[in-house]
């Protein structure tokens, strides 16, 4: 499994798009951060939880997602399936390097995301005042980062196309969750939205939001095993 992780590890940081998309991230989330630090009519939290929520947040993540899509969207658009097959030999080493790797740049993105953010907000009139919402969002940027990471992971190996993936894994948490939440169908269970709303919420009932997400990356990482050991092996 550590020639598969060196294996990965070696794609991952060769390739110049991976650098551009997660800087990318970066500064549209300063941006964001930006635009929010200037209303002044607005506290320093107010201004620091705004910067995080619903589309704004799935932005500045998409980049992240973009490159863990590539994981397996350029493995199948070169081609390179193949040799990285004949190299690592079993479906789970493949899928299972791809995930650690990408589980990793996930988190590390969410904690940049809030590092950026915490910047833009002492540009503008000082930082948030209250240490646990930080905490919180931290916590919760990370896991959100991870979380949509390992999906568009699943999403890529299971389309074998990364353009088809990064559509579904930005249509899915934009235009169809907001269309099923004007269904009427309860907000705790789509995946994206209750995983983005557990950044800034409080009480013990928090650590339920995530699960709908982590479900539905447990389902994608298990079939897209199934299919990769199918097809691939």
């Amino acid at each position: 499994m550590l020639d598969a992780l060196r294996y990965e590890i070696i794609r991952f940081r060769s390739l110049r798009s991976t650098w551009i998309l997660l800087f990318a991230g970066l500064a549209m989330q300063f941006l964001i951060a930006l635009i929010w630090a200037g209303h002044h009519d607005m506290t320093t939290d107010a201004r620091f939880g705004q910067s995080f929520l619903g589309l704004f947040l799935v932005l500045a993540v998409l980049p992240c997602i973009a490159v863990a899509v590539n994981a397996f969207g350029h493995e199948y658009r070169y081609r390179t399936i193949i040799p990285t097959t004949l190299t690592l030999r079993t479906p789970g080493r493949i899928l299972g390097a791809k995930a650690v790797v990408a589980a990793a740049a996930g988190a590390a993105s969410g904690a940049a995301l809030v590092a950026v953010t915490l910047l833009a907000e002492t540009l503008g009139d000082g930082g948030p005042a209250d240490a646990g919402l930080v905490g919180r969002v931290l916590l919760g940027a990370v896991l959100f980062g991870v979380l949509c990471s390992l999906a568009g992971l699943g999403v890529a190996a299971l389309s074998r196309n990364g353009t088809i993936a990064l559509i579904v894994m930005v249509v899915f948490p934009t235009i169809i969750e907001i269309g099923l939440e004007q269904a009427k169908v309860p907000a705790s269970i789509l995946p994206f939205w209750s995983a983005e709303v557990f950044l800034t919420s409080t009480g013990a009932g928090r650590w339920a939001q995530p699960l709908p997400l982590l479900i539905v990356v447990a389902v994608l990482l298990a079939a897209s095993w199934l299919s990769l050991r199918r097809r691939d092996a």
